[in-house]
């Protein structure tokens, strides 16, 4: 295996007298938007070597951003993206041959933490209370505002919204300035290790939800297509099946933070069903995300599936 982040490996030869069959190697370049802990199942196909299995040699790079993951793809420096399905439904319909193959994160993980003084019940205690959150438009923003709407209150009157740069969401709450904040992992986690208590999960709230996507160019060839759809989905199983190892994968692939961070994180990610159980998109899943997007204005209506996705593939290796 192959892995930008830490440089190819020397190569070993191995000299034997009967050498043993091996399945044909072809080999991809996956951009992922950024190196987190969403994107550990392509981590653990790496580490795991069901990419190896599947006869695809994968390296793995990361591009700080959903669309400049998406830009590698369609400038062929790279074959996959691992993002946001709305970044590909937003280049197709601006003409771009791109196409959402596949799920690894069918909810949407974000979660609210909030001082040990706030008593929680539900949405509707938040009335009058200061909720520090990223600054839009962001997904995390975007759907909190709408939950709350939902629950019967005023945005704009009923709350304080405080917005700050996605990843300070913590600090208003340190400083006696917050109540309670919207958080991704790592920092729900994090925020937990500082003594705040993790009290609404959007996972649980939303249910099913296209949080991140396998996306590809519309002439992929097809077999490596498959071959990389295989490695993800049997990491996504693997992590399902095997928790702890998924957090080893988690602490190995994420040295300088706190293990207790790591490790609360991967937990979270899998009790929650944030990572998928398979790369198969349940519709109501891709619906809900576009439709955050469409509420965001990035995108000004839901697509037509056949201008964006092919799930092919996918259906073929959940079936095997």
């Amino acid at each position: 295996m192959r892995t930008a982040l830490t440089g190819a490996l020397p190569a070993l030869l191995i000299v034997s007298a009967s050498p043993l069959p091996a399945m044909a190697q072809d080999s991809a370049i996956v951009s992922a938007a950024f190196k987190s802990v969403f994107y550990l199942p392509v981590y653990v196909a790496e580490e795991r070597g069901f990419f190896d299995e599947a006869g695809l040699d994968v390296r793995i790079d990361v591009a700080s951003s959903s669309t400049n993951a998406l830009a590698a793809v369609i400038s062929r420096s790279a074959d996959f993206s691992l993002h946001g399905p709305e970044w590909t439904a937003i280049s197709a319909a601006r003409g771009g041959e791109v196409q959402v193959i596949g799920g690894t994160l069918n909810r949407l993980g974000a979660w609210i933490a909030c001082t040990n003084e706030v008593t929680y019940e539900g949405l509707d205690d938040l009335k009058g209370l200061r909720i520090v959150s990223g600054t839009m438009p962001t997904t995390s923003t975007s759907a909190f505002l709408n939950l709350i709407g939902k629950a019967g209150l005023d945005p704009s009157s009923d709350i304080t919204l405080i917005e700050v740069p996605l990843g300070n969401e913590i600090g208003p709450l340190a400083a006696g300035q917050a109540d309670c904040a919207v958080l991704y992992e790592p920092n729900a986690s994090q925020a937990i290790d500082e003594g705040y208590k993790v009290v609404a999960s959007f996972a649980e709230e939303l249910g099913p939800y296209t949080f991140s996507a396998v996306s590809t160019r519309k002439d992929i060839d097809p077999a490596i297509a498959e071959k990389f759809l295989t490695g993800i989905n049997k990491a996504l199983v693997f992590i399902h099946e095997n928790p702890d190892e998924a957090v080893a994968s988690g602490l190995s692939l994420f040295p300088n933070l706190k293990p207790a961070v790591v490790e609360g994180s991967v937990r979270r990610l899998i009790s929650d069903e944030v990572f998928a159980k398979s790369i198969a998109i349940p519709d109501e899943a891709l619906t809900a995300a576009l439709q955050t997007q469409v509420d965001l204005g990035n995108l000004s209506e839901i697509p037509p599936a056949d201008t964006f996705l092919n799930l092919q593939w996918a259906n073929e290796v959940v079936a095997q």
